[in-house]
């Protein structure tokens, strides 16, 4: 059988987390195809076609690029580190 760890189960630190990189990626995949929708129901709806799916797919490139890089930027952060850098360059 196997042995139950009171504090849970917990990956060894040798081994990467998948489940955050399939997550990263679930959230660009779901940014582009609700852009995508977005654009279709846009282009039918006011006949701009192609410009509602260019446009809106685009935006959801986008937003996915954000989320990407603030997962980035949150995963590198120093947990030494409370105060995050000061702005303004002073």
């Amino acid at each position: 059988m196997h042995e139950v760890r009171p504090g849970g189960w917990k990956l060894p630190a040798d081994r990467p987390n998948y489940g955050a990189l399939l997550g990263i990626g679930s959230q660009m995949l779901v940014g582009v195809v609700a852009g995508w929708f977005c654009g279709e129901w846009l282009d039918k709806r006011f006949g701009w076609s192609p410009w509602g799916v260019v446009v809106c797919t685009l935006l959801g490139v986008a937003a996915g690029m954000y989320l990407l890089i603030r997962e980035g930027i949150r995963i590198n952060k120093d947990p030494s580190d409370p105060k995050p850098p000061a702005s303004g360059g002073k």
